[in-house]
C-alpha cells in the first residue's frame, strides 16, 4: 500500500488560515516537534502520521477545556473554514454550494481526495435527509473528520446538520449525517 499523505492546502486550511491568530509560540513549538515546522514554506505533502499528531498536538493546545472527541471536532470545523480560503477550496465550495446536503455528502470522495491520497467512503441513504457514510479514518481523526463534515454539510446549505460517529473499527469509522433542507 502507498504511503498515506496529506496534501499542502490541507495543512494551509487548518494551520495557516483556520487557525489564523491562534498558533501561539507554545503551539508553533509543539507542532515543529512533530514534524510541521510553520515559520518555513508548507510541503507539497506530508505523511499521515504528521498530520495526525499536529492535530493530536493543535486540539490539546487549544482546546484542553473540552472533551479530546470535542475539541478535534471544532478543529474539524475550523479546517473546512479555513480550507475554505484556499485557491482549492474555493474552487471545491464553489461546486458543492451548488449540490446540496445529499449530493454534497455523495461527493466526500472526491472532496477528501482532493486533500490527501487515501479516503475511500461510501453512502447509504437512510431518508430524503439522512444518510450513513463510511470512510477509511483511524483513531481521533475520525472525530476530526466529523467536524469537518458537519462544516461541509453547512457550506452545502443544510439546516441544523449533525454528524454523529455511530460505529467505528480500528481502521474505520461510520457517519450519520442529518440535516433539515430549506430556511431554518
Amino acid at each position: 500500500m502507498p504511503e498515506k499523505l496529506v496534501f499542502e492546502h490541507t495543512f494551509e486550511g487548518l494551520f495557516v488560515r483556520g487557525l489564523a491568530g491562534r498558533v501561539t509560540p507554545v503551539l508553533r513549538d509543539r507542532l515543529r516537534e512533530v514534524g510541521l515546522d510553520l515559520d518555513h514554506k508548507l510541503r507539497p505533502a506530508y505523511d499521515f502520521d504528521i498530520w495526525c499528531s499536529a492535530v493530536r498536538v493543535a486540539a490539546h493546545v487549544l482546546h484542553s477545556d473540552v472533551a479530546p472527541e470535542e475539541g478535534y471536532a471544532l478543529l474539524g470545523e475550523r479546517m473546512v473554514d479555513g480550507y475554505r480560503e484556499t485557491t482549492m477550496g474555493r474552487a471545491l465550495f464553489s461546486v458543492i454550494q451548488l449540490l446540496g446536503p445529499r449530493r454534497g455528502v455523495g461527493r466526500a470522495r472526491q472532496m477528501f481526495r482532493s486533500g490527501n491520497n487515501y479516503t475511500e467512503a461510501r453512502i447509504e441513504d437512510v431518508s430524503s435527509t439522512e444518510v450513513d457514510l463510511w470512510m477509511n479514518e483511524a483513531g481521533p481523526i475520525r472525530y476530526f473528520t466529523q467536524g469537518a463534515l458537519r462544516a461541509g454539510l453547512r457550506a452545502t446549505g443544510a439546516v441544523q446538520p449533525l454528524v454523529t460517529v455511530v460505529g467505528f473499527t480500528s481502521s474505520d469509522v461510520t457517519y450519520r449525517c442529518t440535516w433539515r433542507n430549506g430556511v431554518s
